[in-house]
């Protein structure tokens, strides 16, 4: 959801006065361990991305070449053999420019690298290796006549390559990265409400690749020691990262300790304050040295509502369209294994307090929302609420359980998109009594139309405990872009896929 930033310098630049008054303990700086070990753990990440962009460009080259063949005239003309002496060099250039623009680094560099947050540099990556093969190719036809790339082949070959470079990425490192690469040890500074909800989070993606050793705390005794002992901590328990969570200590202590163990093989990532208001598209600025975290401004003006909207209308026609065929056939299998209507409709709160019946597919028995109050000892949803919600609930009917493990009891609510009651992306849609007890700041998430998908989807869906469920939606609300929703589309796809917290 956002991105781990310097919280200390921000709360406090100067050093408190009990700081001052006390003699600072003799540090031990470690020196940082071999090369060996944690070089290797980077390598074998760094060449696992490498092994899918190459197989990424190839590929689209190939799709091109073939297309180009397919046209009349053949496009592509080149000595026999010319291709395969070419392609070393082809393969070596494309690798050249993704480590210019730094797509490798993000890899080793960040807790959770995700291929949708790198579309925009593989964008330019591959639009400027793109205009650099054009530009060869052209001087190869003036010099020797061959025609390698036409303007047309390279506009091909950009496209593909922009849908298999991220896909690739996306697949190495959501199944092949945790199942070959051992996962990098991890440490957190804070036991505090704050480093036990950095725990929860690590523990809830394992496609992360990071294994929580234990924590650092000076008050809690279940911690592995002491932040004075942090500098041994990572040796001896050979620690890969190094998390910074909010917590009691003092302050200059706490950052005396964090920069003693910073070095080249351990990576440090840092919790802000407030973090609970940062979105991903916050900024860090620079004020004589000192970095501020600026939050985009907190409006959606006329024409953002309007583009919104026609992106809701689009997409949802058009999916309605394409899905018609699996909707009727749910529809048919629905009716014949239960009695009672097909579809379920609801009240919800939608945007300005709004009431609206929401439409699914019914895959409980009929009924079964006035059974709710007999079973209210049941309940799983995690972190109290009003929320109601059991794993192996009674009620759901044999075709039911598939289909909400596979979300598609929730694809008629495209209609509702269609109609204006909801968005594809946006606050989740609570039942009108739970919405009633939201109230305060966090009631600002009626300000936006509600979703299909949204933060509290592609973060852990049913997972995700209703207070922190509310906070995810405050933070959609007062940091609304198009490109966060279609970031969260498509992050909505994997979590569906993998089933990540449905029931």
């Amino acid at each position: 959801m956002s991105s781990l930033l310097p919280e200390q310098i921000i709360e406090q630049t100067a050093p408190s006065t009990e700081s001052q008054a006390a003699p600072k303990a003799s540090l031990r700086v470690a020196p940082a361990l071999e090369p060996g070990r944690r070089g290797r753990l980077t390598r074998g990440r760094v060449r696992a991305l490498m092994t899918a962009d190459v197989i990424a460009v190839i590929t689209a080259a190939l799709v091109t070449y073939v297309v180009a063949q397919a046209a009349a005239p053949p496009a592509i003309v080149a000595p026999d053999g010319f291709s395969f002496v070419l392609l070393p060099a082809f393969v070596a250039s494309w690798l050249a420019v993704f480590a210019t623009y730094r797509l490798y680094e993000s890899q080793t560099h960040a807790i959770a690298p995700a291929s949708i947050d790198e579309v925009g540099r593989l964008f330019n990556a591959l639009l400027a290796g793109s205009l650099l093969l054009l530009v060869v190719g052209q001087v190869l036809k003036r010099t020797t006549g061959w025609a390698v790339y036409s303007p047309a082949e390279a506009l091909f070959f950009l496209t593909a390559a922009l849908v298999l470079v991220p896909s690739l990425r996306g697949v190495v490192r959501t199944w092949i990265l945790p199942a070959v690469i051992r996962p990098r040890r991890a440490l957190i500074v804070g036991a505090g409400p704050v480093g036990r909800l950095v725990e929860r989070k690590i523990e809830a993606h394992p496609e992360y690749g990071l294994h929580l050793v234990g924590f650092v705390d000076d008050d809690d005794r279940s911690a592995l020691g002491r932040t004075a002992d942090l500098t041994d901590l990572v040796d001896e328990l050979e620690i890969d990262w190094v998390l910074l969570a909010s917590n009691g200590n003092s302050y200059e202590a706490t950052l005396d300790r964090v920069r003693a163990v910073r070095r080249p093989d351990v990576h440090m990532s840092i919790v802000p304050n407030y973090f609970e208001l940062f979105a991903s598209n916050a900024t860090i600025e620079d004020i004589e040295g000192m970095p501020i975290v600026s939050l985009p401004p907190m409006s959606l003006s006329r024409s953002a509502r309007v583009l919104k909207r026609s992106f809701d209308i689009v997409v949802s026609a058009v999916g309605l369209a394409v899905l018609s065929p699996l909707l009727l056939v749910t529809a048919a299998l629905i009716k014949l294994d239960s009695r009672g209507p097909v579809f379920f409709r609801q009240p919800r709160h939608g945007r300005g307090g709004r009431t609206f019946r929401i439409v699914k597919f019914r895959t409980m028995v009929d009924g079964a929302e006035q059974q709710r109050f007999g079973m209210a000892d049941l309940n799983e949803m995690e972190g109290g609420g009003p929320l109601f919600k059991i794993k192996e609930d009674p009620r759901i009917t044999r075709v039911g359980g598939p289909l909400r493990s596979w979300s598609i009891d929730e694809l008629p609510q495209l209609w509702n998109v269609l109609r204006g009651d909801m968005s594809l992306v946006g606050p989740r849609p609570f039942v009108v009594h739970e919405s009633e007890q939201i109230t305060g700041w966090a009631g600002r998430r009626l300000e936006t139309t509600p979703g299909i998908t949204g933060l509290w989807q592609v973060l852990g869906r049913n997972d995700i405990p209703f207070d922190e469920m509310v906070k995810l939606d405050y933070v959609y609300v007062t940091s609304w872009s198009l490109w966060w929703d279609i970031k969260i589309l498509c992050q909505t796809i994997p979590v569906v896929l993998g089933r990540r917290g449905a029931y």
